[in-house]
């Protein structure tokens, strides 16, 4: 029986260590695997870095160079043709509005005035003065407010001087509209409409 037992354990201690060898080889085995595919990977990294960098430097080239003042873009002529464009186009909108000043100063019209009174007296007028129905003023679409114009009965040939501070007026037909007071001076009150022409003058005594 001894000997049968020392014979098992003996057999025993043998598959042990064989087994215990192969683990060490499996062991072994996959650290050498984890190992290349660590390297793989390492390496890997390395080449994607590596492009990035050199994009980087590349870019910030550029960058630096978009960022000095005298850099391409600050010196095209697509600019100094752009500035020089800018100027032209002050010299055209000057001369528009000296040759509007003129027209505005030289203004004549002609066509049928109304007139309107105690409905609006009191109210507030485009050029935010209160309206005076016996003042001498007038509504008129597009001249300047608080510029003074004469207006000609020509039917009489009466004429009196009044002051645009309001807007209007809202008939198609008509050119003007005066307070009650100049148009009682006009004689169309009762009438209630009159032809009329209209001179633009620098004041209220002209």
């Amino acid at each position: 029986m001894n000997k049968r037992l020392s014979g098992l354990l003996t057999m025993s201690a043998v598959l042990f260590a064989g087994s215990a060898i192969a683990s060490n080889a499996n062991a072994v085995e996959s650290k050498t695997s984890l190992a290349m595919v660590s390297q793989d990977n390492a390496s890997h990294i390395d080449r994607v870095l590596g492009e990035l960098s050199r994009q980087h430097d590349g870019a910030s080239s550029l960058v630096k160079s978009a960022r000095q003042p005298t850099s391409l873009a600050l010196s095209s002529s697509l600019l100094a043709s752009d500035t020089a464009q800018v100027s032209n186009d002050e010299d055209v909108l000057e001369r528009l509005t000296a040759v509007a000043s003129n027209s505005v100063s030289k203004f004549k019209q002609t066509g049928l005035a109304s007139w309107y009174g105690r409905q609006f007296h009191g109210r507030k007028t485009a050029s935010g003065e209160t309206f005076d129905m016996n003042g001498l003023t007038a509504a008129h679409r597009s001249l300047p407010l608080n510029c003074y114009v004469k207006v000609t009965n020509k039917t009489n040939g009466k004429s009196v001087v009044v002051k645009v501070n309001d807007r209007g007026p809202f008939h198609g037909n008509r050119v003007m509209d005066l307070s009650y007071g100049a148009a009682k001076k006009l004689g169309i009150t009762a009438k209630g409409v009159g032809n009329v022409a209209i001179e633009r003058v620098a004041g209220p005594s002209s």
